[in-house]
C-alpha cells in the first residue's frame, strides 16, 4: 500500500540577482559587453554611454607566416613541432611561454582568410558546378589551413544540403585546384601531403629538395620516428647529406593557414580584464573600462512613469503602460547593481592575488611562483570557491611581463625532500632545463629524468614525468633525437 509522508529538509536557493551576478562574473569581458547589448536591445529602460574602445593586448596564440618571406627559415620550428607523440600526424601547437617576447602582428587588411581563398579560387577558371564544389571546400579548411572534412563526406554533405550529386572524383579534382592557391600548403589532407605540396612549388629544385621530396613521399614513417640511420642507408647519404636535406624541410611551414585573420573570428588581439603595473617594488592594479560600463536608466521612461502617476483613473493601456515601465526599470536597475558587485567582486580577488603572489607580479620570474589554490584566494576574500574559479576563468591579466590566462598561475603545491613547497611551475622548469641540456644525439628517458629529479630533491614517478612533459608539448626521447652537425 502506498503511503504518503511528510518531510522537511532545508534548502538553500539563490535569488534571481544572485543568479545573475553569477552568470556575470564567469563572463570576460568580450562576452560582457555582449550579453549587455543584448539586455539594451531587450529593455529600453537602459541606456548605455558611449566609451572610448581601449587599446587591445595581443594574443599569444596568434602568429603569422609570410609565404613569400625568402628571410622566413622556421628556426624556431624542430622536426618535432611536425610530429605528434602518439599517431605522429599533425597537431597545431601554441606558444605558453608568458615570459617571452610579445610579437607584433600587422595585416594589410580586414579580408579574412576565406574571402582570400574564394578571391583566388574565382581566377581558376571553375565553371558553375565547380564553382559550387570549390566552395564547399573551401568552408571546410580550417584555420590551420588544413581540409577538416574528408572528401567523400563532402560529397554526401552537397547531395543532401544543396541536392547536387557530386562524386568523390569531381570533389578531388577540383582540391586539387585549390591546392594551388597561397599560402602553400592550402586544403592539405594532412601533414605529408602539406609538406609535399610546398616542396613541389620550389621553383628548379635541387639534389636536396629533390632528396627532401623523395624521404616525405617513399619514407614518412622512419622520418616521424627519426630512424636517421635507416633513412641513411636506404638513401645511400651520409650525416651532413641528411642534415641539410632535414634543414630543407625544417623551413617548410607545417601550418600555412595559421596567423591568417579567420572569418567570424577575434583570435588575433585579446582584451585583458586586469591591469597590472609594478612601480619601485608596489604594484598596481585596474580593472578594464570595458568592466564598468556606463549604463543608466533610460530618463524619458522615469518621466513618463511619473506623470502616469499622478493620474487617479488610469484606462487599460496606461495601467499596462506603468507596468511595463515598473518591470523594465527593476530588471535595468538590477542589472547595473549586479555589474557594479561584479565589478566589486572581481577587484576583492585581483587584490588578494597579487598580495599572495606580490613577488612573481614584480619580477615576472616563475621560480617567484608560490603554489597558490582556490582555497587559498577564497580564505582572503571570504568568497566562496566557486565564485573564485568564475573571476579567474577566461580572464587575461596584462603585466610588465606578458599577458596571460589568470587561472595559469594557480598551481597545486610540491614538497620536496627537504620539506620545501614548491609550485608545480619549478619542476616543469627543472625539466625543462634537464631536457635542454641533455645530449640530443641520445636523448634521455622519462626514468633517467626522474633519477635527475629525485637527485634534485624532488620525489616523482615515472608517469608523472611524462605527464609534465607532455603538458610542455615536449616529445618522448626517441623523438627528440638529432643528428649532431658537422663542426665546420
Amino acid at each position: 500500500m502506498n503511503t504518503q509522508r511528510q518531510k522537511m529538509k532545508m534548502q538553500q536557493k539563490l535569488t534571481p540577482q544572485q543568479l545573475l551576478l553569477l552568470r556575470l562574473l564567469q563572463l570576460p569581458v568580450t562576452q560582457l559587453e555582449q550579453k549587455i547589448k543584448e539586455e539594451v536591445e531587450k529593455n529600453p529602460m537602459i541606456e548605455v554611454d558611449s566609451a572610448p574602445v581601449q587599446e587591445v593586448s595581443e594574443a599569444p596564440e596568434a602568429d603569422d607566416y609570410d609565404d613569400n618571406d625568402e628571410e622566413n627559415d622556421f628556426k624556431g620550428i624542430d622536426i618535432d613541432d611536425y610530429f605528434d607523440d602518439d599517431d605522429y600526424s599533425y597537431r597545431e601547437r601554441l606558444e605558453s611561454d608568458r615570459n617571452s617576447e610579445r610579437r607584433q602582428y600587422d595585416f594589410a587588411d580586414g579580408t579574412s582568410f576565406t574571402e582570400s581563398l574564394i578571391r583566388q579560387m574565382e581566377l581558376l577558371g571553375f565553371n558553375e558546378r565547380e564553382r559550387s564544389i570549390a566552395n564547399e571546400i573551401i568552408g571546410s579548411i580550417d584555420g590551420t589551413g588544413y581540409l577538416g572534412r574528408d572528401t567523400q563526406l563532402i560529397a554526401n554533405d552537397m547531395a543532401f544540403r544543396s541536392d547536387m550529386e557530386v562524386s568523390n572524383e569531381e570533389v578531388v579534382k577540383v582540391l586539387k585546384a585549390i591546392q594551388t592557391l597561397d599560402p602553400a600548403g592550402i586544403g592539405a589532407r594532412n601533414l605529408q601531403e602539406c609538406l609535399l605540396i610546398q616542396l613541389h612549388r620550389i621553383p628548379e629544385p635541387d639534389k636536396d629538395t629533390q632528396l627532401a621530396i623523395k624521404i616525405i613521399e617513399r619514407y614518412f614513417g622512419q622520418l616521424t620516428n627519426k630512424n636517421y640511420a635507416s633513412l641513411m642507408t636506404v638513401l645511400k647519404i651520409d650525416e651532413k647529406q641528411l642534415n641539410r636535406v632535414l634543414s630543407v624541410i625544417r623551413r617548410l611551414n607545417p601550418k600555412p593557414g595559421w596567423g591568417r585573420e579567420e572569418e567570424n573570428k577575434g583570435a588575433h588581439y585579446i582584451i585583458p580584464d586586469f591591469i597590472v603595473t609594478a612601480e619601485d617594488g608596489r604594484l598596481n592594479f585596474t580593472l578594464s573600462s570595458r568592466n564598468s560600463p556606463q549604463l543608466r536608466i533610460n530618463s524619458e521612461y522615469t518621466e513618463m512613469l511619473q506623470q502616469l502617476s499622478t493620474h487617479n483613473n488610469l484606462n487599460k493601456s496606461e495601467r499596462e503602460t506603468v507596468n511595463f515601465i515598473k518591470e523594465k526599470t527593476d530588471s535595468a536597475q538590477a542589472l547595473i547593481d549586479t555589474i557594479d558587485q561584479r565589478k566589486q567582486t572581481m577587484a576583492t580577488t585581483m587584490d588578494a592575488i597579487l598580495k599572495y603572489q606580490q613577488q612573481y607580479f614584480i619580477t615576472g620570474d616563475t621560480q617567484d611562483l608560490k603554489p597558490m589554490r582556490l582555497k587559498d584566494i577564497a580564505e582572503m576574500t571570504g568568497f566562496d570557491e566557486s565564485t573564485i574559479s568564475r573571476v579567474v576563468n577566461e580572464k587575461y591579466v596584462q603585466t610588465d611581463f606578458g599577458t596571460f590566462l589568470l587561472k595559469d598561475i594557480f598551481s597545486k603545491a610540491v614538497v620536496t625532500q627537504k620539506g620545501e613547497t614548491l609550485a608545480i611551475e619549478h619542476i616543469k622548469e627543472a625539466l625543462k632545463k634537464i631536457i635542454d641540456e641533455e645530449d640530443k644525439s641520445n636523448p634521455m628517458t622519462d626514468e633517467a629524468i626522474v633519477k635527475i629529479l629525485q637527485d634534485k630533491g624532488f620525489q616523482m614517478s615515472r608517469r608523472t614525468v611524462a605527464k609534465y612533459r607532455e603538458s610542455m608539448d615536449i616529445p618522448v626521447g626517441r623523438l627528440r633525437r638529432e643528428i649532431k652537425e658537422d663542426a665546420e
